[in-house]
């Protein structure tokens, strides 16, 4: 259920869905959000470090990883990247000229598309990303190490639904605080 307005702004409730508030309190909701936003900084610093362990800063550690994980045997297109990093297509494309440069990854003219480009790593960028791997174990088994098999399970299950609606989310906020700045 949601709340009426009056009432959300007389309490200044920052949520009105009843699945998020306890006996009327957005408390447990702020604490949740502050534990999220202190993992994810806790990953981006991660992120960074490994970017550069290679030699990469940490977006360009990421796009390495990624393109790893999709390349298959014919290489992966940049829109494609993009879009399972959440990243825009220009983002991708800059830093995988880059990337490219670095002699980590080739850029190769997709062969059913003239217009694209598939990406795939060279032995050099699979070669950084194998000597990571032991310290990426190490700090990822420390990072998920109190979750079970089925808190794991439920995590990503949840994640992938709140990817959605992060996006939705961050386009109404600009929406919103954006037409904001015009009335004052």
């Amino acid at each position: 259920m949601i709340r009426k307005d009056a009432e959300l702004q007389e309490q200044g409730l920052t949520v009105s869905r009843d699945e998020l508030l306890g006996h009327g309190s957005d408390d447990g909701f702020r604490d949740m959000l502050h534990d999220m936003l202190s993992v994810f900084a806790g990953l981006e610093h991660m992120r960074d470090r490994f970017g550069t362990f290679l030699g990469l800063s940490g977006p360009q550690y990421t796009i390495l990883a990624a393109i790893r994980q999709f390349q298959g045997e014919k290489g992966v297109g940049v829109k494609e990247l993009a879009d399972h990093l959440g990243l825009s297509g220009a983002f991708i494309t800059i830093e995988t000229k880059r990337l490219a440069k670095l002699g980590v990854i080739h850029k190769k003219t997709n062969p059913e598309d003239q217009r694209r480009v598939n990406l795939t790593l060279t032995p050099r960028g699979v070669a950084l990303l194998l000597q990571l791997a032991p310290l990426q174990r190490e700090v990822n088994d420390t990072l998920f190490e109190p979750l079970s098999a089925q808190d794991f399970r439920l995590l990503c299950k949840i994640m992938r639904r709140m990817r959605a609606s992060a996006g939705r989310a961050a386009t109404l906020a600009d929406y919103l605080l954006d037409d904001g700045k015009d009335e004052k």
